[in-house]
């Protein structure tokens, strides 16, 4: 018996190397591939050439480092630097974002994009904002509602890979009477009645979004839920904002 024990540890070893040599792999691949871009872009923060440097580029809001000169079609995007929008980016930004200074060879088959967005995001930045990542989200599904309408709105918040995605943050809408409008994280989730929904602590907070939407058009709301990242009941807070009968928001943790 313990030869087997042994054995299935040993197996499981050189399973999880075998998966850290490929995340590794994958890295180096992607260092190959930004070679296309090194002409334009630096990787070490702060160093600056005819690009922005791209040093914790994933999931950072598009013209938002202060010592570079943006154009204004950039400035005006609000994109935030998701892998969906990174993706559609390499492909083709000028059909992207039209009137973009940047000017690049399209990188359109899909490993390659895989090996380069594996680069990018070995290169942490800072850590993020979240509540400020979270405010820009919210704004940005706000903006998408009003200018899109409801039916076109819902279906992108539903997207898992979507422009509305942002890693562990989402766009969920409700009902003025809390059913499931669109959920990001759960699109299986869109048609369900959570008025009722409460957190670990019994909180309403359906209800609460309800109150607030109708009182003040836009607030926040904290409750206790389960991040599934690390299986822990945290602390949460969800930004919320009022578009004619429907509640937009995002929630992010606090912790």
């Amino acid at each position: 018996m313990r030869l087997t024990v042994t054995a299935f540890v040993f197996s499981i070893g050189t399973l999880l190397s075998g998966a850290v040599y490929a995340d590794d792999a994958e890295i180096a691949a992607g260092r190959q591939v930004f070679e296309h871009c090194i002409a334009c872009h630096a990787v070490d923060p702060g160093k600056q050439g005819f690009g922005p440097d791209l040093h914790g580029v994933v999931g950072r809001p598009a013209a938002s480092l202060p010592n570079f000169v943006y154009s204004e079609a950039l400035k005006k995007s609000k994109v935030i630097w998701t892998e969906y929008n990174l993706r559609a980016w390499m492909s083709g930004n000028d059909k992207m974002i039209p009137g973009t200074r940047m000017r690049h060879v399209s990188i359109t088959d899909v490993t390659e994009q895989d090996y380069l967005l594996a680069f990018l995001s070995s290169l942490q930045g800072p850590p993020r904002d979240h509540a400020v990542d979270a405010q820009l989200l919210l704004d940005n599904a706000v903006e998408k509602m009003k200018h899109d309408g409801a039916k076109a709105a819902l279906a992108a918040f539903n997207q898992h890979s979507g422009d509305f995605i942002n890693g562990e943050l989402y766009v969920f809408v409700f009902s003025m009477k809390g059913q499931y409008m669109a959920s990001g994280a759960n699109p299986k989730l869109t048609g369900q009645n959570a008025y009722d929904l409460h957190d670990a602590s019994g909180k309403y907070l359906v209800r609460e979004m309800i109150d607030i939407a109708k009182k003040s058009g836009a607030g926040a709301v904290d409750y206790v839920w389960l991040n599934r990242a690390d299986n822990k009941v945290e602390n949460k807070r969800s930004l919320i904002q009022r578009v004619g009968n429907y509640i937009v928001g995002v929630g992010y943790y606090l912790n």
